[in-house]
C-alpha cells in the first residue's frame, strides 16, 4: 500500500474512534435553568427519550434535536396559539415556546428528568441565546403543554411496569 494509502486508512480509522467515543455530541452545553421541574422516572433514559419523542411528535411539535444515548431532546419553536413551528422570533414573542428534556440516569434502572418549556425574553441579537431564555410562567400554555407531556410519560412509563 501507497504512504498515500496509509494516510487515508489512518484518517479514517482516527473518525471512526472519535464518532466511537463519543467526540461528536449532539446534547448541548446547557444547565437546566433552576425553576425547571424534576422527575424521578423508573425507566432507563434512552428508552425516556423514545417516550418523550413519541409524545412530543403526538402534540404536533417538531423535533429540533434529540439522542436517545444522551439523554436529550429538543424541540422546534412552537407558537402555542397556532399550533406551528415557527422561528423564535415570529409575531408575539411569548405564545413561542421550545421544549427541552434533559434525562440523566441514577442507576437502578431509574432516570433524573429536567423539563423546561421556555419563550425568548426579548428580540435581542446581542444576547446569546441561552441568556435571551426564560422559563414560561406558571398557567402560560407552554406550561400547560409541559405538564401534560410530563404526566403522559408517568403514565405511559408506569403502564409498562409490573
Amino acid at each position: 500500500m501507497s504512504m498515500r494509502g496509509h494516510l487515508t486508512l489512518a484518517a479514517a480509522a482516527l473518525t471512526l474512534v472519535a464518532i466511537g467515543c463519543g467526540a461528536v455530541n449532539a446534547r448541548p452545553y446547557l444547565t437546566p435553568l433552576p425553576e425547571a421541574p424534576v422527575d424521578t422516572v423508573d425507566t432507563e433514559a434512552q428508552d425516556l427519550i423514545g417516550e418523550l419523542a413519541a409524545l412530543v411528535t403526538a402534540e404536533g411539535l417538531g423535533i429540533r434535536l434529540v439522542s436517545p444515548s444522551e439523554g436529550y431532546l429538543e424541540t422546534e419553536w412552537y407558537n402555542v396559539d397556532s399550533r406551528q413551528t415557527v422561528s423564535p422570533s415570529a409575531g408575539d414573542i411569548q405564545r413561542v415556546v421550545l421544549l427541552r428534556f434533559f434525562a440523566d440516569p441514577l442507576g437502578r434502572g431509574e432516570t433524573r428528568l429536567v423539563s423546561e418549556a421556555v419563550v425568548v425574553r426579548a428580540l435581542d441579537p446581542s444576547l446569546p441565546r441561552r441568556e435571551n431564555e426564560m422559563m414560561v410562567p406558571p398557567g402560560h400554555p407552554g406550561d400547560t403543554l409541559l405538564q401534560r407531556i410530563r404526566s403522559a410519560v408517568s403514565g405511559r412509563v408506569a403502564g409498562r411496569l409490573p
